[in-house]
């Protein structure tokens, strides 16, 4: 990442929604500009609290916890916080959309109207990005919303293109960590869970009540996100044609990937509120092939209903009778 000069001027950046799949990007982008980052804190109850305080509408509550993690920020004092419209994700896929769904896109136009942080939207950097457009017009877009900060559109051209490479890295080592863990699934034909879902609500233990942790930690149990699977290449036509948001057709896609392994299963991690998943719940069924479990959080913070729930998905794929085998073999040593 590039180099930040001391006293730079500091922008937040919400440790959700986003920033939970492209942080690598967007922490390059501002560094290449001479910008200093500072992330929230992770999803607490605190932060969970502030949204509840903050947003005036009934949204998800990914959105909620969202309006919490802007209010973090700035009860640090930075000087900006970035809270992008991202209208559409990059993907190779041209035969379809790669919207984001309405909560995300308008997330920024929401914020600034919330009456508990409306006294500082002008330190909001909203810019609207469509990844599915040209180099060219991304670019300046970004450089629309840092230019009030005396940033050259040269130096935003640069820094993108250094983001872009940092996001490829890390996307890149992750699926090859993820290519790794399920060849060693396979080749030892031991169960596996395949984590699917948004990246929000896969990857942030506060949305999930570290559900994915105390799968692994109270039985054993293998867990693979989604995202780290070989996902660009794998057609889901036959399933969904035209799938109009880009996480969909990655979800679906997952699926098919499980279908072709006997022993990988799947837990998709929603909340309550998210329409889109309420469609492309419909069609997993179909591009696995396989029942799976659907957990839907909702900001509540007790575990037992959850954890009940996924015991009994792990004894009906004999995942948790097989846990119970090692515990009682291991104990006899």
């Amino acid at each position: 990442m590039p180099t930040v000069p001391a006293g730079a001027a500091t922008v937040g950046i919400p440790l959700t929604m986003f920033a939970m799949e492209s942080l690598p990007f967007w922490r390059t982008l501002l560094a290449g500009c001479g910008l200093a980052t500072t992330l929230s804190d992770p999803t607490n109850k605190r932060i969970v609290q502030a949204g509840l305080d903050t947003v005036v509408s009934e949204p998800c509550f990914p959105i909620i916890a969202a309006h919490g993690h802007v209010a973090d920020l700035l009860d640090k004092n930075v000087d900006h916080v970035l809270v992008p419209n991202i209208v559409a994700a990059r993907t190779q896929w041209t035969h379809t959309n790669s919207y984001l769904c309405p909560w995300h896109q308008t997330l920024p136009f929401m914020v600034r109207q919330a009456p508990a942080l409306k006294g500082q939207a002008s330190k909001l950097i909203m810019p609207t990005v469509d990844f599915r457009r040209s180099r060219k017009i991304v670019i300046k877009a970004l450089h629309k919303s840092l230019s009030p900060l005396g940033i050259s559109r040269a130096r935003v051209a640069g820094a993108f293109d250094l983001a872009l490479a940092a996001q490829e890295r890390f996307e890149t080592d992750f699926r090859k960590i993820g290519r790794g863990e399920v060849d060693k699934l396979i080749k030892s034909g031991r169960p596996g869970i395949v984590l699917v879902g948004r990246p929000y609500n896969v990857h942030d233990a506060g949305m999930n009540l570290s559900v994915v942790r105390k799968l692994r930690d109270y039985y054993g149990v293998n867990c693979i996100p989604y995202d780290c699977l070989d996902l660009d290449d794998v057609d889901v036509r036959d399933v969904n044609e035209t799938m109009y948001w880009n996480l969909g057709r990655r979800i679906l896609a997952a699926g098919r990937i499980v279908s072709h392994h006997e022993n990988l299963h799947i837990i998709y991690i929603t909340n309550f509120k998210c329409g889109p998943d309420s469609f492309i719940k419909h069609f997993v069924r179909s591009a696995s092939g396989k029942p799976f479990l659907t957990l839907q959080f909702d900001g509540h913070s007790n575990d037992a209903g959850v954890m009940t729930r996924c015991e009994a998905y792990l004894d009906s794929k004999g995942i948790l009778r097989q846990w119970r085998d090692d515990q009682v073999t291991s104990s006899a040593k």
